[in-house]
């Protein structure tokens, strides 16, 4: 299994997609909070690169039928019912619905992955879950960091790492990696005794706290405490089967 991480998403034509598994990350906060609405009962979560998209498609679909949930630096949105906190995406707010988001790196990330035979999203507290699933399909895989605002983030690598190394260590599959897949390895390796530690004192993480979200950390953090698998069809992230 051939696997390619890239450190930030930058163009999608600088991504060869083709017969791939892509699998985005975003661990502050944008996939950790798909897989938190997905939990909740959402129907899916629809990624779109900004607030217009993200407004035209909920008039679309309906204000009965859909929410908005986004945020820009960190913060709500005007107008949106939801901002981008994994503890928003609750029952009462998103069961049964379709959660319209745009998030200033994450959405970006998976708009540019659509095209790939198979994309995943992938955070700390989904990744054995969707470890399962790459060992599964046994194709080559591209592993996109969200970052945060086209630069590196310490906590995406981090996943990406773990994810990598249980491929090779609990589903016993050969890989090859370029540079920046072997990187991540070690960078988990070096940090997997104090994760939250690292995510939290993080440049991404210690902005999140600045501004009130540092409960945020702490979830997103948490390792495997969300065993779901939102898959992407159709231009929407939902639960694997469904």
């Amino acid at each position: 299994m051939d696997i390619k991480l890239y450190l930030t998403p930058g163009p999608s034509g600088e991504i060869d997609l083709e017969s791939k598994t892509a699998v985005v990350i975003d661990v502050l906060r944008c996939t950790t909070s798909v897989c938190a609405a997905l939990m909740a009962g959402a129907r899916g979560v629809i990624p779109v690169t900004g607030p217009g998209e993200a407004g035209d498609m909920w008039a679309r679909i309906g204000s009965d039928m859909s929410v908005l949930a986004g945020e820009k630096n960190g913060i709500r949105i005007e107008n949106f019912q939801l901002g981008n906190s994994p503890s928003e995406f609750t029952p009462d707010s998103v069961a049964g619905k379709f959660v319209v988001m745009t998030t200033t790196n994450g959405t970006t990330a998976f708009v540019r992955t659509c095209k790939a035979d198979l994309v995943l999203s992938c955070s700390l507290v989904n990744v054995s879950r969707v470890a399962r699933r790459v060992a599964g399909e046994n194709r080559d895989m591209v592993i996109v960091c969200a970052g945060r605002e086209g630069q590196y983030s310490i906590e995406d690598n981090i996943c990406g790492g773990r994810l990598i190394d249980l491929l090779i260590c609990e589903h016993q599959r050969e890989v090859t990696l370029n540079d920046a897949a072997s990187l991540a390895v070690l960078l988990y390796h070096n940090s997997k005794a104090t994760m939250k530690k690292a995510v939290a004192e993080g440049e991404h993480g210690r902005y999140l706290s600045s501004i009130g979200f540092a409960r945020d950390l702490e979830t997103a953090a948490s390792v495997d405490s969300m065993p779901v698998l939102p898959v992407m069809k159709d231009g929407r992230l939902i639960l694997d089967g469904d």
